[in-house]
């Protein structure tokens, strides 16, 4: 064998396996031109016509090639793997010690060429921006729908992904793929995506995981996923943007496809969440869940008619049944037994709430506001680490029965909002929490109307922050200032006040 390496080394070092054109191993069909050589069919297609060549196909050539063991082209780089033609070319598409450039070259200019092996460093260290490192197998990334054409380095723990998201506006389509950032990458990795606009409503697609090779080569379109702009326009209503919600779904343990296909049993067929005690069948035997049952005047399933029976048996079933928390989907990886499951649904970081700026129509769970209010909403959000703030306003504003201030707070990792309305004789303050609350912890907060001759000269009042509400309700328990205290502590007609919250 390896005299026949040697022998096959020595052919190639004399060009006598090589295009006459490219230089490169010629690939059959082999066409032996007059007056130039064999080239390869690459060649031969591109230029036969404009040469007017006269040429015989090479066959005996063509047969001893594919007898041959061929050394990958990247030998010189460190590559010491031999193959039949056939496989030679696969592999060389995807060799470990192929050179390539930076995927970020159209977008940044970027000049790097070297192996996939230092790809991921280099894509950290250089474009560190277009990196998104992500838990519990998920990822949020707004794009807008009136152009999009972009690449992401997508970080996991054990994974490393390449995505790639482009629209073509002529064709009112929104093209994106995921490729492996690694070479070696074998598995039929899965993924969805659900892109979702202001509304309840989304639009959900899947797919999987393609190889490397498709990060350096031309955007495919054939080979993206494909999704309808019209369609994303009419969920995104005014904003444009959309939020593309990514779920990889890696290779599971038996176990966990046991517990899948035993969940499936229990799956509503009105609203297709989890059913938990108490069941309701209709007369017919089919089960819907407690939540659709008082909506429901007839069975989905059969139509028959629905009484105050109840699925026991099902029940029963349920005590040995471990439940996916039901924002999975958002990427909460709780599972506990259904008594458990539901404590923790009330509480849990991943439910979905509205954006707490007015008028906003965003959504999302906890990580996807946080995000979207630092991007959109910059000059009204307290970051950074800071649990308050300071502000002001001159007495003599007409902002009467007014919002005149609402900005929130990210602290203790929780949202506050902070509210402040006046009134022809007060003023009015608030603290509310948004979204995910932590029911172990007690929050307070601190209002503070400060005399700016004398700053130690202080009216400090506190209150428990409260949960979200309406806003009548809301200025029915907030801290109140009369506007005698806000004149005798005002600077040349200039109120100044603090909020803060502290955790009790």
């Amino acid at each position: 064998m390896a005299e026949l390496f040697n022998f096959t080394d020595e052919l190639l070092e004399k060009n006598c396996l090589c295009c006459a054109v490219c230089k490169d191993i010629l690939r059959p069909p082999i066409m032996l031109i007059e007056n130039i050589g064999n080239i390869c069919s690459s060649c031969f297609d591109e230029k036969h016509e404009l040469m007017n060549w006269r040429y015989l196909n090479n066959y005996a050539l063509e047969n001893i090639i594919k007898m041959l063991k061929l050394p990958c082209k990247f030998k010189e780089k460190g590559c010491s793997e031999r193959f039949s033609y056939e496989e030679l070319i696969l592999h060389q598409n995807n060799c470990t010690y192929r050179t390539k450039l930076c995927s970020m070259f159209e977008f940044a200019a970027c000049d790097w060429e070297g192996n996939t092996r230092d790809f991921i460093d280099h894509f950290k260290n250089c474009h560190g921006d277009h990196v998104i490192n992500f838990e519990n197998n998920l990822f949020f990334l707004e794009t807008s729908l009136k152009e999009v054409n972009l690449v992401k380095l997508l970080v996991m723990k054990h994974h490393t992904f390449i995505l790639r998201m482009k629209t073509n506006l002529d064709k009112k389509k929104l093209y994106y793929m995921i490729c492996s950032a690694k070479d070696d990458y074998s598995s039929s990795c899965e993924y969805s995506v659900k892109h979702k606009g202001s509304s309840e409503n989304y639009i959900k697609t899947k797919s999987t995981i393609l190889s490397t090779y498709h990060i350096y080569s031309d955007f495919d379109e054939n080979i993206a996923v494909e999704v309808d702009l019209e369609a994303l326009k009419k969920i995104s209503h005014i904003s444009d943007t959309i939020t593309n919600i990514f779920k990889m779904k890696l290779e599971e343990s038996p176990t966990e496809v046991l517990d899948e296909k035993m969940l499936h049993f229990f799956e509503c067929p009105v609203c297709k969440n989890f059913m938990k005690p108490p069941i309701f069948q209709c007369q017919s035997g089919h089960s819907v869940c407690n939540m659709c049952r008082p909506r429901l005047e007839k069975c989905p399933t059969c139509r028959a008619t629905f009484g105050s029976t109840r699925n026991y048996s099902l029940e029963g079933l349920t005590a040995g049944v471990q439940y996916p928390c039901i924002y999975h989907d958002s990427g909460c990886t709780e599972i506990s037994l259904a008594s458990q499951i539901v404590k923790h649904e009330r509480e849990c970081p991943f439910k979905p709430y509205n954006c707490p700026f007015t008028n906003c129509p965003s959504s999302g769970n906890q990580e996807a506001i946080i995000n979207h209010m630092i991007n959109f909403h910059f000059d009204s959000v307290i970051y950074s680490g800071a649990s308050g703030y300071t502000e002001t306003f001159r007495m003599d504003q007409n902002f009467y029965n007014k919002l005149c201030d609402r900005k929130c707070v990210i602290a203790f990792n929780h949202i506050f909002r902070l509210t402040c309305r006046r009134f022809a004789d007060q003023c009015l303050m608030a603290v509310e929490i948004i979204g995910y609350k932590d029911e172990s912890k007690t929050f307070i907060y601190e209002v503070a109307i400060i005399d700016m001759r004398r700053p130690e000269k202080k009216v400090i009042r506190t209150d428990y922050c409260l949960t979200e509400m309406h806003e009548d309700e809301l200025l029915r328990r907030c801290i109140t200032f009369p506007n005698t205290i806000l004149s005798a502590y005002s600077s040349n007609g200039v109120v100044t006040y603090s909020f803060m919250i502290r955790e009790k």
